[in-house]
């Protein structure tokens, strides 16, 4: 398998970085050195890096770790998915802070700061739970009783220092910490796994106290839709409330967004599907038009291209044409990714997902509206092109649309021979805007496309069904 396929968290450079994440670590470190932003990163040192599940967060972070100059920041990853089943996770992270050796000062500063901060973090977690007792006076001893409890109790509330006075002490010893003149860097990797309470719990205990210390900077990766999700949950599905609360502890923030690095992945291609330098370009364009960006599900798709090219190539399947290629990595994200829509693309008469349709045309005499059911008549779409091409493209339509309908009726020109003739732009305005209506657009833009669909002018639906059929029987 092409190393640059396996799912790992490795460091980027200028030429393995496929999807353009490079760039952003190396503007990130650029900030964080800044002369200017230092007092700003002291007053606001949580930051987040916002984006979808799978994108590509932890590379993003660990190429920002590897590019801070090693003289003016120390780092320490938190892996908080690994640690999450601790039921004390913020602790954990305080204590993971401190196990390296470079920063064991929390130690040095403070014999019990860590004892300290764990019921202040467990508090904070779960809740205050104080018992002082329980009174028990025997006969003929009430008064005694009553007065040792009553001395005992003196003591212990004497003893016994209250949240505030302990956060007090721990905020005093933490935030003396320092780095030999250099900041920490906290990074913490898949918060958007975990369970929604760790999430909360997690983000609230920075925020409140192991943020104080202006020595330390925390970058978080965070899928902002899970999280807002987990923050709904305890807003009472307010989103409102959940973005603004995000906002608030995150005011410096980042978002990713996968764009395809065009050489280094056009090279890539080339490589891992033993395609021309021509056709991986025509890979790109494929994936830019249906928007499918995200590295990782990039990645799953292109693993499972190879692992069924050769059964495919077995069943006549020519995967010397690029196109023959394209639709079977659209049919593979289909499958992976909507499998609501794969199902009804399994159908070999799919026309049925459409009967619901009404066919709308007027009277030319009366102007009165006319309603035709969709299965009682012949449909036909053609499209035209500039360098004189024709193609009747409905059977085309039928196989690649989307199931779900914006609309149930559309209009159309009435033919004496009885056939109805559909405009494409009309039929495409029955549907959302989805992944099938892209790959339409798309191969509807290229009559290079069409022309291998197409048989004796006639679209060849049956050839386009046996390549979903051999997907569906090896995937």
């Amino acid at each position: 398998m092409e190393e640059s396929l396996i799912e790992e968290i490795k460091v980027l450079n200028s030429g393995n970085d496929m999807f353009g994440t490079y760039d952003k670590a190396i503007a990130i470190c650029n900030f964080l050195q800044l002369e200017n932003n230092k007092k700003l990163l002291e007053k606001n040192n949580l930051i987040a890096i916002y984006g979808l599940w799978g994108i590509g967060k932890s590379c993003l972070m660990k190429t920002i770790e590897s590019n801070l100059p090693k003289n003016e920041f120390e780092t320490v990853w938190f892996d908080t998915w690994k640690y999450e089943k601790d039921d004390n996770l913020p602790y954990s992270l305080l204590k993971f802070m401190t196990k390296n050796k470079k920063i064991n000062r929390l130690k040095e500063n403070g014999k019990n700061i860590l004892e300290t901060g764990y019921s202040i973090l467990k508090s904070m977690a779960k809740g205050i739970d104080i018992n002082l007792g329980i009174i028990n006076i025997k006969p003929g001893e009430a008064i005694d009783e009553v007065q040792k409890l009553d001395e005992e109790r003196v003591k212990k509330i004497e003893d016994n220092k209250c949240l505030w006075e302990k956060i007090n002490e721990f905020e005093e010893e933490y935030s003396k910490m320092t780095f030999n003149n250099k900041k920490l860097v906290v990074f913490l990797d898949d918060l958007d796994r975990c369970e929604s309470e760790n999430i909360i719990n997690l983000i609230s205990s920075i925020k409140l106290l192991l943020s104080v210390n202006k020595n330390i900077i925390f970058i978080i990766g965070i899928d902002k839709k899970a999280v807002t999700l987990a923050l709904q949950n305890k807003y009472n599905n307010d989103f409102n409330k959940a973005d603004e609360y995000l906002e608030k502890i995150f005011p410096i923030n980042f978002s990713i967004n996968n764009n395809i690095n065009i050489e280094n992945f056009e090279d890539a291609i080339v490589t891992i599907m033993s395609i021309s330098h021509e056709d991986s370009k025509k890979i790109v364009k494929f994936l830019n038009n249906i928007e499918f960006y995200n590295s990782r599900h990039i990645k799953k798709v292109l693993r499972k291209y190879i692992s069924i090219k050769e059964y495919l190539i077995e069943k006549n399947i020519d995967l010397s044409n690029i196109y023959n290629i394209i639709l079977v990595l659209y049919f593979i994200i289909i499958h992976i990714f909507y499998n609501d829509e794969y199902k009804y693309l399994l159908l070999e008469n799919k026309e049925t997902v459409y009967n619901k349709i009404l066919l709308i045309n007027y009277d030319r005499k009366t102007g009165r509206k006319v309603e035709n059911q969709f299965d009682q008549y012949n449909k036909k779409c053609n499209l035209n092109y500039n360098n004189g091409k024709k193609y009747e493209i409905f059977k085309l339509l039928l196989r690649f649309s989307p199931y779900e309908l914006k609309k149930e009726e559309i209009n159309v020109n009435y033919y004496i021979d009885g056939e109805m003739s559909i405009d494409y732009y009309n039929w495409l305005g029955l549907f959302e805007n989805s992944i099938c209506k892209k790959i339409i657009q798309f191969i509807t833009s290229d009559t290079n496309f069409l022309d291998m669909l197409f048989e004796n002018g006639t679209y060849n639906d049956a050839r386009v069904y046996n390549i979903i059929n051999e997907i569906n029987n090896i995937i």
